[in-house]
């Protein structure tokens, strides 16, 4: 059976969405440490928990609890007995929109790491909220979460309860519900959710960091200018496709004047021919060219979150490591676990700063192509406006099209003057967090 289609199945998709929810869940019972009443149930009230705690769980690949650490078992007010060997849905909360648990399961199924805000209920009813980062890892998944407060955790929340009021009202399947949260989110200004995980993990980790009244890694902070980089390189490259777009009709408009003119616009013809090729070759370099910024882009977003895990998943570790031994897990398997994952996010944050620096020396050659391109757009504008000059003047409507001509010339060669400068942008901050490393 697809593993997507069972997640409609309302008494699967709890045990598949727990591993992701049963992690967001740890970092909320690092709050359920301070609570001062565990026997009464109380929905209303959150289970608090500091920002210097992180908490981590490791599940099998159904979700079941295999072992976790001492700030996830006292957020969740669960005794070790209780929450080892079940299911995550043990600390699923009701207003979870199903579309995140789809997303983050059809991620971590294909091998991919995912990362996603997880509102979780402790024993005693209460609430907590988590930044959660799912890996893979042989036999199942691992979780670690720490305590968000972004700006954005605020817009997310507020999405989140709209999500699930359509979801209890309307009964969306779980897949078009993540595509109802994939189309609020790129209104939003994210590309995708891979785009916007990696800008969550990242602002989540500043803020932490603001409160902690730490200094902010230089690392992380130069990977958001290699992202805001690759947001101007994409508006650019955007900018130059629709300025195309506006302009594909004038070899058109010019052969039909040059048909109107008779042989007096025979050398019209041979401009409108020229254009017509040059504009075809446009085409088809246009297509590639806005898929090679959009690697660059991907590339950038993918390599942020992977620096964002591995720096999460270092510091687990290394708390793990002063804790006492937890009842019925391995303290030695699970810190091989943590370090074997910490170094492996480590290599591949490293591997994705070759693959930008990659993917940017193929979108340049993109767009030395689109240069030949636009210098060859500006020899037929000038034959134009030559051949315009020895033509009647009373037709108007010929130099306006050449005028048109080099207005499109001249918005592509603006366009690529500004995708130069991120481009030079990221190579700098590349260089420089190569450098850190």
């Amino acid at each position: 059976m697809n593993i997507l289609k069972e997640l409609s199945d309302t008494e699967i998709a709890p045990d598949v969405k727990a591993p992701l929810d049963t992690r967001a869940t740890s970092d909320t019972e690092v709050a359920a440490a301070q609570i001062t009443d565990t026997s009464t149930s109380n929905t209303t009230n959150e289970v608090p928990f500091s920002f210097d705690e992180l908490f981590f769980s490791r599940t099998n690949d159904k979700g079941i609890i295999l072992s976790g650490n001492s700030v996830f078992q006292r957020v969740s007010i669960y005794p070790w007995n209780e929450i080892l060997n079940k299911p995550h849905k043990i600390i699923r909360h009701p207003d979870m929109p199903r579309a995140v648990f789809w997303l983050l399961w059809d991620t971590i199924k294909s091998g991919h790491p995912v990362g996603a805000y997880v509102k979780n209920r402790a024993k005693d009813g209460r609430h907590y909220w988590v930044f959660a980062i799912v890996t893979p890892i042989e036999g199942g998944f691992l979780s670690v979460r720490l305590k968000p407060s972004s700006s954005l955790f605020k817009t997310v929340k507020n999405e989140y309860k709209a999500l699930r009021k359509t979801e209890n009202s309307d009964h969306p399947t779980p897949e078009e519900s993540a595509n109802t949260l994939l189309s609020r989110l790129q209104k939003l200004g994210y590309r995708d959710y891979n785009a916007f995980m990696a800008s969550a993990l990242s602002h989540e980790i500043i803020a932490r960091e603001q409160q902690l009244k730490k200094p902010e890694d230089p690392s992380i902070t130069n990977f958001n200018k290699l992202v805001e980089s690759a947001q101007h390189l994409l508006d650019h490259t955007k900018q130059i496709s629709q300025a195309y777009e506006g302009h594909r009709h004038v070899p058109l408009n010019l052969r039909v004047h040059a048909a109107q003119l008779g042989e007096t616009g025979a050398a019209i013809g041979v401009i409108s021919s020229n254009y017509t090729t040059i504009a075809t070759e446009l085409q088809e370099k246009m297509t590639s060219f806005m898929a090679s910024g959009t690697h660059v882009a991907e590339t950038i977003d993918n390599g942020l979150f992977l620096a964002a895990t591995a720096k999460i998943q270092r510091e687990v570790a290394s708390v793990f490591k002063q804790e006492p031994p937890n009842e019925g897990a391995s303290q030695e398997k699970e810190m091989i676990n943590l370090e074997q994952q910490q170094q492996a996010y480590s290599h591949k944050a490293a591997q994705g700063l070759k693959e930008i620096s990659v993917k940017i020396s193929q979108f340049k050659e993109a767009c030395l192509e689109m240069r030949k391109l636009t210098a060859s757009l500006e020899v037929t504008r000038v034959m134009g406006k030559i051949q315009c000059a020895s033509l009647d003047a009373s037709n108007s409507s010929l130099p306006n099209l050449i005028n048109d001509l080099g207005q499109f010339q001249e918005a592509i060669s603006d366009g690529l003057k500004l995708i130069d400068q991120a481009n030079k942008a990221i190579e700098y901050n590349i260089d420089y967090i190569l450098e850190l490393s």
